[in-house]
């Protein structure tokens, strides 16, 4: 059939002039995908909204040789509060980025779809750092890059005592394989149980969860850098981020 429907959130759009966007978009059926929308950008096209950064859509598309285009468009969630301020604009920008850069186009969406939607609702009425640090962790777990908690990633037996995290040996070190690793951070049980928490816990009940600020900033830095080894690269809306909305 070469026309389909699919309910997205949009990643990224970007002007192509003459009125037209290219869009990167986020679908539970179709993962991520690229369309070509005519005409959105003009000052009367109906489509404008629908197809605006974060916004969740339905789209009518139309199959091309390329390109699939937008037929019709239709805004489900426009998510408002991100127009409240810049900090929370910086932190959705952060979210898609990170979409976009763990996923391949035209991969089933599925789980990590809903924990994006998800996020993106709760963003407006949560502890916005727990949050981040949530989909930071669920995110690499979705993608194949689960760190390892339980256990020892060098050793693979308990860990106790003194441990590390090292985001190149792929989660927590005992002392023995922790020592005088090169990037590994120093952490406590404490830390490595509430990223157990990030990782299990739906975003909804996060705010049942009360971390102090150090180790919010301790774990901040540990899955900055967990992510940053596994993407081999930095994310332009990270610097974004940290001067509109420093505290997460």
């Amino acid at each position: 059939m070469r026309l389909y429907k699919v309910a997205a959130v949009v990643l990224r759009a970007r002007d192509c002039g003459g009125g037209d966007k290219l869009l990167t978009l986020y679908s539970r059926e179709y993962g991520k995908m690229k369309v070509m929308a005519h005409g959105v950008a003009k000052p009367y096209s109906r489509k404008r909204g629908a197809v605006q950064p974060f916004v969740f859509s339905k789209f009518l598309l139309r199959r091309g040789r390329e390109l699939d285009t937008v037929s019709q468009c239709e805004a489900v969630e426009t998510f408002s509060f991100l127009g409240a301020g810049l900090g929370k604009l910086a932190a959705a920008s952060y979210l898609a980025e990170l979409v976009d850069a763990f996923t391949a186009e035209w991969v089933p969406g599925g789980e990590l779809f809903t924990l994006f939607r998800d996020t993106l609702r709760l963003m407006g009425d949560q502890d916005n750092a727990l949050l981040l640090r949530s989909f930071e962790i669920k995110i690499a777990g979705l993608t194949g890059y689960r760190p390892v908690l339980d256990a020892c990633a060098g050793c693979h037996r308990p860990v106790d005592g003194e441990i590390f995290f090292s985001p190149e040996q792929g989660g927590v070190l005992c002392a023995g394989c922790g020592s005088g690793v090169s990037g590994a951070f120093s952490c406590n049980r404490g830390l490595v149980e509430v990223l157990k928490t990030l990782l299990s816990w739906q975003p909804a009940r996060l705010h049942q969860l009360k971390v102090e600020p150090r180790v919010k900033n301790r774990i901040k830095q540990i899955l900055f850098e967990y992510l940053r080894y596994h993407m081999e690269r930095d994310l332009k809306s990270t610097a974004l981020m940290n001067r509109f909305h420093p505290g997460i």
